[in-house]
């Protein structure tokens, strides 16, 4: 049965390189072989000049270790599972030559694009965390504004940067209840469907959606707007401990055939590719 997504493919995994998630590279491997996964690819967070504590990114020695441990691996179950070594990278409207500098450094094998911080009054407020403080101080300012400028955050970084894929594209104050996006939120939201398939990047499916939400990010009807446009879907997990390696990739295909059966039937004869 021809599906709309490569589910044999994890494509964005975290470690306790992080400093928010738990578990070491190969203790999320083994779970991948056992779930018969035919790739996983780490995405570990890359932030450059963000001001937040505690911080949640790898720095350069985090990284150095990193790509080291992840060739060991690659050599260590090369037989059983293909690993790659990617980074999640946080745009910075702000820091667009260190980003250039940092990517460099290090042979990256995969980029996915996101957003996580609002920067007001010379210090950055955490979109996606759910931690009070930086909630309130981010809904004081303004749901629509933060939401606006994080939209037109992604899109700068999609002229400004090469990216695989674009991550939980949605999934802006996600631990804020009552949030809606406006007609021009949702113009903007199109606006980067239509970069998306000028520039061949793909969407990520992120499964942690359901566990936050009952749904992945993004929005069925974003999703649905990106098949229309042939934009490549690509699962992640997002997962930040071992046990959410692949969570939620059994649902995906009839998830998504739902969404939009006539284009699923329209696909089988090549139409939407969703191989990474």
């Amino acid at each position: 049965m021809f599906s709309l997504i490569d589910t044999t493919f994890d494509g964005h995994v975290h470690t306790r390189l992080c400093h928010h998630a738990v578990g070491e590279m190969e203790d999320y491997v083994e779970q991948a072989v056992a779930r018969g996964l035919h790739t996983i690819c780490f995405l570990e967070h890359l932030e450059t000049e963000i001001a937040y504590q505690p911080p949640c990114w790898l720095e350069d020695e985090d990284f150095a270790y990193y790509f080291s441990e992840g060739q060991r691996l690659k050599t260590l179950y090369r037989d059983r599972i293909d690993i790659r070594l990617g980074v999640e990278m946080g745009f910075n409207p702000l820091a667009v030559d260190s980003i250039h500098q940092r990517l460099a450094r290090f042979p990256i094998e995969r980029i996915g694009l996101s957003c996580h911080f609002h920067l007001h009054q010379g210090q950055h407020l955490n979109l996606l965390s759910r931690r009070r403080h930086s909630l309130d101080r981010l809904a004081a300012l303004g749901m629509d504004a933060v939401i606006d400028t994080y939209f037109s955050t992604l899109s700068t970084a999609l002229d400004t940067l090469d990216c695989d894929v674009l991550c939980h594209l949605d999934a802006v104050l996600r631990h804020l209840p009552g949030i809606t996006f406006s007609d021009e939120h949702k113009s903007q939201i199109s606006n980067l469907l239509d970069q998306l398939k000028d520039k061949g990047v793909a969407l990520e499916i992120n499964t942690s959606g359901f566990d936050y939400r009952g749904s992945a990010f993004p929005a069925p009807w974003i999703i649905t707007e990106a098949l229309k446009r042939g934009i490549p879907l690509q699962a992640g997990s997002d997962a930040h401990a071992p046990h959410e390696v692949g969570r939620h990739f059994k649902q995906l295909p009839n998830y998504l055939q739902q969404l939009c059966p006539h284009l699923c039937e329209g696909s089988a004869s090549g139409g939407i590719h969703s191989r990474p």
